[in-house]
């Protein structure tokens, strides 16, 4: 027997109710936005990400910040990792955010952390720690929103993210944030 999903009606108004059960397992959120396809007699809904529509400026940008820092750098959108600039961890794109970086997206802060000061690596995706020393996570902000961060993290125990480093990605979130107005 074929799976037929569940069925709601479409009311007067042609709204649709999402069930509860499926919105929970696509994170799909009250105000979160959806793309609506029409194909044949199919009709599809899909979580919109405005990061994803920006995947270019996203790879320019994490490019250049790793091609300055010599350190990887990451973009993500609200609910997955969409780019890193080391081939080393492209299996990880797509994957879902680690429940300690949607915490820090949902503040809406940026954080400089090192291990070495006694500091916890915030992992980014779901079930991997990427064995890093050093990290900063900046938001993507844009009219109070947060739709992902950049992150950059480095491996060296010696070393230490400055200020500038912070501020370079912090430059980078900016820019990303000018096209999502």
């Amino acid at each position: 027997m074929q799976d037929r999903g569940i069925v709601r009606r479409i009311d007067e108004l042609g709204r649709l109710v999402i069930p509860k059960e499926i919105r929970k397992v696509l994170r799909i959120k009250d105000g979160d936005p959806l793309e609506i396809y029409a194909s044949k007699d199919q009709l599809v809904l899909k979580k919109y990400s405005p990061i994803c529509s920006l995947t270019e400026y996203a790879k320019s940008v994490a490019d250049g910040i790793e091609n300055l820092t010599e350190k990887t750098c990451f973009v993500t959108d609200g609910d997955a990792l969409v780019y890193t600039s080391n081939s080393k961890y492209k299996e990880f794109e797509g994957r879902d955010l680690s429940e300690q970086m949607e915490k820090i997206l949902k503040e809406r802060k940026s954080v400089m952390i090192s291990r070495s000061d006694g500091g916890h690596i915030v992992p980014i995706v779901k079930g991997n720690d990427m064995e890093a020393e050093n990290q900063i996570i900046v938001p993507i902000i844009t009219n109070g929103d947060c739709f992902g961060a950049i992150t950059l993290f480095d491996k060296d125990k010696t070393a230490r993210f400055t200020s500038g480093d912070l501020n370079l990605l912090r430059l980078g979130a900016s820019f990303l944030s000018s096209y999502l107005d």
